[in-house]
């Protein structure tokens, strides 16, 4: 990277943070470097794409340092878990907009910052995946987006308070207070018999959507679920005669879904029948939210 161009990032880095994104100009950024802001277009074609560059830099090192944490043999599997989390809150802290500022952000569906918060976060969901298996083993494989959903959820909202209360935290005591709930978390997980709630094939989907900086489509994730229904009512412990009454339905379902106006009364009772039986509650009711999705973008 030219000397120049890593000044402008540095610049728009310091002037986003200060002022926001919205407020801040290109000619601000540049007046700071002391270029032309015709200078500044020979690096960047606009404001939404050194932004982009401004996130990549800084999420670029956070990945560097995370990895550097994985590869540290003296840490233990839940030591790496805490400074993880740790840097976690370090890289807000070192690089956060307000609230409000967040929400004025270039969020246009396929706009390039847009593309690059999908990208971005699906490299955290695979390095948290990687992070949940090593320190709570394989037995949470199959919970293991859950648990993810769990963390990620904690971060957020203790990131928000931090941005919100004009008061000092220790992160130290808050880092591993999060790995002390998240140990409590994954041992209920382990011993619960339910179903997960996020399903492991959609959310591959989803990651491999979101590295590539799409969505998964709705009618690609409807297929896919019940494509696993079809498979796992053929392996149930079943009566020949229960196995064709739950493959008739998902037939039935499969049609539904193939037509553009699907017939939610029906598809609801469909979804009952698949419910009486307690392996397929969690894909019938994940079957059920893609349904009414698919309803209510109909209704608009």
């Amino acid at each position: 990277m030219s000397l120049l161009k890593e000044k402008i990032i540095g610049s728009a880095m310091q002037i986003f943070s200060q002022k926001g994104y919205a407020a801040t100009s290109i000619q601000d950024i540049a007046n700071d470097c002391g270029i032309a802001k015709g200078s500044l277009y020979k690096f960047f074609a606009s404001k939404e794409d050194l932004l982009v560059e401004v996130y990549r830099h800084r999420t670029q090192a956070m990945f560097e340092e995370s990895n550097r944490i994985k590869s540290d043999p003296a840490l233990s599997p839940r030591e790496r878990f805490v400074l993880q989390t740790h840097r976690q809150f370090e890289f807000f802290l070192e690089f956060k907009y307000s609230i409000k500022d967040f929400y004025e952000l270039p969020m246009n569906e396929d706009g390039v910052f847009s593309k690059f918060l999908k990208q971005m976060r699906s490299q955290m969901l695979i390095n948290f995946a990687e992070l949940m298996i090593s320190v709570y083993g394989p037995e949470v494989e199959k919970n293991k987006w859950d648990l993810i959903a769990l963390y990620s959820g904690i971060l957020k909202e203790y990131m928000i308070m931090t941005t919100l209360i004009s008061s000092p935290f220790n992160y130290d005591r808050m880092a591993n207070f999060v790995v002390d709930r998240m140990d409590e978390m994954a041992a209920g997980i382990k011993k619960s018999i339910q179903e997960p709630i996020l399903d492991a094939d959609v959310m591959t989907q989803f990651v491999a959507s979101g590295m590539r900086g799409c969505h998964v489509p709705a009618g690609e994730q409807l297929h896919a679920t019940l494509s696993k229904l079809m498979a796992t009512i053929q392996e149930l412990q079943v009566t020949n005669a229960r196995r064709a009454e739950l493959h008739e339905a998902a037939h039935l379902l499969q049609e539904e879904a193939a037509d553009e106006r699907p017939r939610m009364v029906l598809v609801r009772a469909l979804i009952g029948l698949l419910q009486s039986q307690h392996e397929l509650v969690a894909t019938a009711s994940q079957l059920e939210r893609l349904y009414e999705s698919k309803r209510a973008k109909l209704l608009t």
